[in-house]
Parts: structure tokens; C-alpha cells; sequence
């Protein structure tokens, strides 16, 4: 995992406790201690205990304080760039469309970083196998997994998605192991949508997370994670950038369906690109 230190931090600090969430402060504002400081003068001046940095430093993937110490080291020699440039409320619209871009291209290359290649190869070799494939996404999630459906129903299988919470409970409770389930979601953390995932899986269903890489509830009850990196601002931009990734990783998993049997999918692409030309002016 090669992603920065900071942006780590960033993407962590939602999932963090407030004594670890000091510890990211500190770092984030005073990076030269954290390079610089024994641990037990750094916990003093932080005011927390050593286990407490530990346990921070291994909730951003490292093995320890002297990993994070390092890597930032090595982050810290050079000049660093802010991690995620404000949108303020002077900026012209030409400025903002910059920033937008600019959010959005760095989530996409922090993607690429964060994201597992084998965790990618075991989830093409899942939905190939399946079959049939469903997606649940609420909120935010929601037009992600209506679009993965809408892409995915062209390979010929039998593919649903659903964004209503009672609707993915009933069909979680349907699935067998012969089955898929795509669960979307940035936080990790929707009550419904690890329940809905819990349910899908006690029924021997593969279930594949596409959600952010911290850890979070669904890390618990789903068999393959495919994580995405992003970053919150005032103006909400991560919303934005995460499910622009999402999107990504949709489309990576549905080419590299196709790849396996490259004949049979591109006849169901011309059949449904034929179903709907009349439909055309």
C-alpha cells in the first residue's frame, strides 16, 4: 500500500476514536514531532498513552509506530502539497471546476493504490462464476449500484439492484451460495447495509464490499474488499470523488467479466445496443 501518510490520516479519521483521533491531529499539524520523538515524549505531549498511538498507527495500515515513523520521514523531506485543497466561497467557477477535477483525480490514483489486486482477481472470478449478481447501495450508494446493474445486464446473467433497505433484506434472505452480492457503500458503516450483507452471507452467498479502505462494520460480513480512498471538505466533495471511484471499480469488474468469455459478451452487448436502437430518434 503505497498511498500517503496524510491521506491515510484524511481517510481515517472518520473510523478513529477521539484519543486516536488526537493522536492524527498531532501528526497531521506537527509531523516533524511524530519523525523526530520517542514515542513516549510524543504520547506525553499529545497527552494520550503510548498503546493509544500504536493503535492509531495500525488503524492507517501500519505495523506500528516505527512504520509510520519512517514512511513519514520519507514524506517529510520534500514539499508537502495539501492534502485536499478548499473549495472557498471567492473562488471563480473556473477555479472551483479546477479544484472539483482535482479531488476527483487524486481519489481515482489513490484508488488505484489502495486497491488490492488479488481482492480485484477473486471478485471477476465470483461474479463470473455466478449465478445471478446483486447490488445494494443506499443513499449516495444508491445510483451506483443502479448503474453497475444496468452494465452487468448486459453479460446475460440475472441481475438486480436494490436502494430500498427492507427490499435488500428480503432479497439477502433469498440468496444462496450459488449467488453474488455487490454491497456499495463509502462509510462502511450503514446499519442496513451490513445487516443486508450479514443476512446475504449467513445464506452462503459470495459478498463483495465495495467500500472505503479503512476499516469499518462491514469489513466483518463481507468475503471480498475492494477499497476506494477519498477525501471529505467543507463543500462535501468526497461524495463526489467516491462515488466517481466507485464507478470505476464497477466498470474494471464488469470488462474484466467480459474478458473471460469476450464472444458471448459482446453478443449480448450488440442484442441490448439493438433492443433499444429503436427507441432512438
Amino acid at each position: 500500500m503505497s498511498t500517503p501518510v496524510f491521506e491515510r490520516i484524511q481517510d481515517a479519521k472518520k473510523t478513529l476514536r477521539k484519543s486516536e483521533e488526537k493522536v492524527a491531529d498531532y501528526i497531521l499539524a506537527q509531523a516533524s514531532d511524530a519523525v523526530n520523538l520517542p514515542i513516549t515524549e510524543l504520547a506525553e505531549r499529545i497527552g494520550v498513552s503510548e498503546a493509544t498511538i500504536v493503535r492509531m498507527c495500525k488503524k492507517i495500515g501500519f505495523r506500528g509506530f516505527h512504520e509510520l515513523k519512517i514512511n513519514l520521514a520519507i514524506e517529510t523531506v520534500k514539499p508537502i502539497q495539501a492534502v485536499h485543497e478548499e473549495i472557498s466561497e471567492n473562488d471563480e467557477i473556473d477555479v472551483v471546476l479546477g479544484k472539483v477535477m482535482a479531488a476527483v483525480n487524486r481519489t481515482l490514483q489513490s484508488t488505484v493504490d489502495v486497491l488490492s489486486k488479488a481482492e480485484l482477481q477473486r471478485a471477476v472470478d465470483s461474479l463470473t462464476e455466478a449465478r445471478s449478481i446483486q447490488f445494494y447501495g443506499l443513499g449516495g450508494s444508491g445510483p451506483v449500484a443502479l448503474d453497475a446493474a444496468h452494465k452487468f445486464m448486459k453479460i446475460g446473467k440475472p441481475i438486480t439492484a436494490y436502494t430500498d433497505s427492507h427490499m435488500q433484506a428480503m432479497a439477502a434472505s433469498l440468496v444462496s451460495p450459488a449467488d453474488v452480492v455487490v454491497v456499495i457503500s463509502h462509510s462502511g458503516s450503514s446499519r442496513d447495509i451490513v445487516d443486508a450483507a450479514a443476512l446475504a452471507r449467513e445464506r452462503g452467498a459470495t459478498t463483495i464490499g465495495i467500500t472505503h479502505y479503512a476499516r469499518s462494520p462491514i469489513d466483518k460480513v463481507i468475503d471480498i474488499k475492494l477499497s476506494t480512498s477519498s477525501y471529505e471538505t467543507l463543500y462535501r466533495m468526497e461524495s463526489t470523488s467516491s462515488r466517481i471511484a466507485q464507478l470505476a471499480i464497477i466498470d474494471t469488474l464488469f470488462i474484466g467479466v467480459c474478458l473471460r468469455n469476450p464472444e458471448f459478451a459482446v453478443r449480448n452487448i450488440l442484442a441490448t445496443r439493438e433492443a433499444i436502437a429503436p427507441k432512438r430518434f
